[in-house]
């Protein structure tokens, strides 16, 4: 649920918090409603207009009541947006994975040397600048 949307220092901020009444233990799959506190995380998300966006998500810590379950709290995860020890939306996520992806692709051709073609000189082995001597040669 959002609850505010400011602009600080250039970046706006989407201020929320999730609306759950259960989460589900990512140990056990037991859903537990029982509170161990509350704490906020902050997402990098997809630029709007050009400029950054930071989500401040307030989200649960939970007790799993599964008295057999070696997890003993977890933390909430808003689906399509959050994913544990995540700093990024999955928007930008998956922006920035297509990016790398798509990058990755062209540098990899170009460093490869047989890419380059057998015997065609590359810029790693052209002199350097020639300088001219004193003396007119």
């Amino acid at each position: 649920m959002i609850e505010r949307i400011t602009c600080v220092d250039g970046v706006i901020e989407i201020g929320a918090r999730a609306r759950g009444f259960t989460a589900v233990c990512p140990g056990c799959g037991e859903c537990s409603r029982r509170v161990h506190s509350r704490y906020e995380r902050r997402l990098a998300d997809a630029a709007v207009g050009g400029q950054p966006v930071r989500i401040r998500l307030r989200v649960r810590r939970l007790v799993c009541t599964q008295v057999s379950c070696a997890r003993k709290t977890f933390v909430e995860q808003v689906e399509d947006l959050t994913v544990r020890y995540g700093r990024h939306s999955q928007l930008l996520h998956t922006m920035l994975q297509t990016i790398a992806l798509l990058l990755a692709g062209r540098a990899g051709g170009a460093a490869d040397p047989a890419a380059r073609g057998a015997g065609e000189p590359h810029d790693d082995a052209a002199p350097g600048p020639r300088h001219a001597r004193a003396g007119g040669r």
